[in-house]
């Protein structure tokens, strides 16, 4: 009997992904993510939509007004309507953990 590789790949890919070995694709995407609170003005400009002068408000805004603890503190910023929040969105995040350490060590 002569088995062929091709049906046996993909065989073994369906099984993979039928007991859930890999990452769920929002967790792959949110790791390929940037934390907004660390990004630089070329990161920021970088984003198709965004030019140097909402990048600068968003730094300045930043600067001003402390960390961002939600994607959607950016509405306040300057040039920042919701076109230009949803293509931050999806190269940007606001890393949780940081918020969740400031909360401890205030008890």
């Amino acid at each position: 009997m002569k088995f062929s590789s091709k049906p046996l790949t993909t065989l073994i890919l369906a099984a993979c992904l039928s007991l859930g070995v890999f990452l769920p694709v929002s967790g792959a995407i949110a790791a390929m993510k940037t934390d907004l609170n660390s990004a630089t003005m070329e990161q920021l400009e970088a984003i198709k939509g965004i030019g140097h002068d909402t990048a600068q408000h968003i730094l300045d805004y930043k600067q001003e007004n402390g960390n961002f603890s939600t994607m959607d503190e950016l509405v306040a910023v300057s040039g920042v309507g919701q076109v230009r929040l949803e293509a931050l969105n999806a190269a940007f995040m606001v890393e949780t953990e940081k918020k969740s350490l400031k909360k401890t060590s205030m008890k």
